[in-house]
């Protein structure tokens, strides 16, 4: 399963380089985390309303980055967000990082969980599966 996905633009500003004058290594989740937020607008979703609509909160499980190319200051990339996979409790976003040409310079997995108000998993409401995918 692969959904349709949004497009999220940056830029690497002064502030994101380390030392070796390229883009830190944190930066790409906090990008990723933007992609999803973004993702999540797209389909006229916030973090906040998918509990207030759908009783159930999404958290972070497990991250994964794959760093393929030095980005440097003033660089413009498009950030590429969908829905992988959706499984009971869980789904996965999948990442792309890439310059305009298409090198890709990330990639991302981050999976989350639907818990219920007790923190523990739960099945992903049926309404809110429709949204994502």
């Amino acid at each position: 399963m692969t959904s349709e996905p949004s497009v999220t633009r940056f830029e690497a500003r002064s502030y994101e380089l380390d030392p070796y004058g390229h883009l830190n290594n944190a930066v790409f989740v906090n990008w990723f985390e933007h992609g999803r937020l973004c993702y999540l607008r797209d389909r006229a979703m916030t973090y906040t309303s998918i509990p207030e609509t759908h009783r159930v909160r999404i958290v972070v499980v497990q991250q994964d980055v794959t760093y393929k190319a030095e980005v440097r200051l003033g660089d413009v990339l498009d950030l590429t967000t969908r829905i992988e996979r959706l499984g009971n409790t869980s789904f996965t976003f999948g990442h792309s990082l890439a310059f305009a040409d298409g090198r890709v310079v990330g990639l991302g997995k981050v999976t989350m969980v639907c818990t219920g108000a007790d923190g523990r998993p739960t099945p992903i409401p049926a309404a809110l599966r429709a949204a994502l995918g």
